[in-house]
């Protein structure tokens, strides 16, 4: 949901435009502009959770020997997600090849280009699809390597890998050749490490889990649940208010998005959420993977259709809404797919 905000209001200045704003902030940028800040951690979200979400995955594999070829079955997990992509990419090139030729599917490299996901034009969004494939296919060693080093190599790992984020951020390579697209991909792909091995530290030493315990406890004994009789998940809720406001208000540099991640999860997680919402959640994020695929090709093929809905909160609905509706479909065509 964090991208599909930052992909209407953040990077869509037609929309932007075009809509409803009510709420401005002291720079007189629109509020929902500026929450492009908070929307814009997404990938560094995705990416920690990747990793912590592999360590556990390789966890359960450990029995088996790592000098095997795909230890974690990273190959099928890789190819069940080009295979989604390539469902989305066939429906939506035949899709614009007939109502814009003069555009799509444009010269041949561009074509295999994007076929490939090795640089998705059509799509920009689909940005770190590959740097994220190139990462799962090295997470058996990348995994051994969080789960086998003390704590004081754990550190020299974590510090070099900032450098190197650090050091990339601004790396810009035109992706004008096969050659190119694969170093930027590469590139890309070190600077995502740094959030991916994170993810895997917290989770082999439960850090997480950790941290929220702590966190209850401490609010648990302060005076304001003891005295003033505020509910601990209450607290947490106008934190992450705070830390939400917090954001927006900072600068532009996505290299505070790591901080802000690792303090919000935590804080987010001590949060008594209802029923209805956690349902509502748990059915976006087994969609989460196409409405990644699709919710831009949406907009492309829409155009300012979408203004109709005028007010943000309301064209953001209706994006999640027919993103998901796209995304029933497509798994409905992955099972005639796997039927025949």
């Amino acid at each position: 949901m964090m991208m599909l905000w930052l992909h209407l209001f953040g990077t869509n200045p037609t929309i932007l435009d075009g809509c409803e704003k009510f709420i401005y902030l002291w720079n007189d940028a629109p509020l929902i502009y500026a929450m492009r800040k908070f929307g814009r951690m997404c990938v560094v979200l995705y990416t920690f959770l990747g990793g912590y979400g592999m360590y556990k995955v390789y966890l359960r594999n450990k029995t088996k020997k790592f000098d095997t070829i795909d230890p974690m079955n990273n190959g099928r997990r890789v190819l069940k997600l080009l295979i989604n992509y390539w469902i989305v990419f066939l429906i939506f090139i035949a899709i614009a090849t007939f109502l814009r030729p003069d555009k799509y599917p444009g010269s041949l490299t561009t074509l295999l280009l994007n076929f490939t996901a090795l640089h998705c034009s059509y799509n920009g969004t689909l940005w770190f699809l590959m740097p994220y494939i190139i990462l799962i296919l090295f997470s058996a060693p990348i995994m051994k390597v969080a789960s086998s080093l003390n704590s004081k190599k754990l550190w020299i790992v974590i510090i070099a890998a900032l450098a190197v984020k650090i050091l990339l951020y601004k790396t810009t390579i035109p992706a004008n050749s096969i050659f190119n697209s694969i170093i930027i991909n590469c590139i890309h792909a070190l600077g995502l490490f740094f959030m991916f091995f994170i993810g895997a530290i917290y989770a082999r030493f439960d850090i997480m889990e950790k941290c929220v315990s702590k966190i209850k406890q401490k609010l648990t004994e302060s005076f304001i649940v003891q005295d003033l009789h505020i509910s601990p998940s209450l607290i947490c809720t106008l934190l992450l208010v705070l830390l939400f406001l917090g954001r927006i208000a900072q600068g532009a540099s996505p290299l505070l998005d790591p901080i802000y991640i690792l303090i919000m999860t935590p804080v987010y997680l001590c949060i008594d959420t209802p029923e209805w919402i956690k349902q509502t959640l748990t059915t976006l994020g087994s969609h989460s993977t196409n409405i990644w695929f699709l919710h831009e090709y949406i907009l492309i093929l829409s155009g300012t259709a979408i203004l109709f809905f005028r007010y943000p909160i309301v064209i953001f609905i209706a994006l999640i809404t027919a993103s998901l509706i796209g995304s029933f479909i497509i798994n409905a065509i992955k099972k005639i797919v796997k039927l025949s």
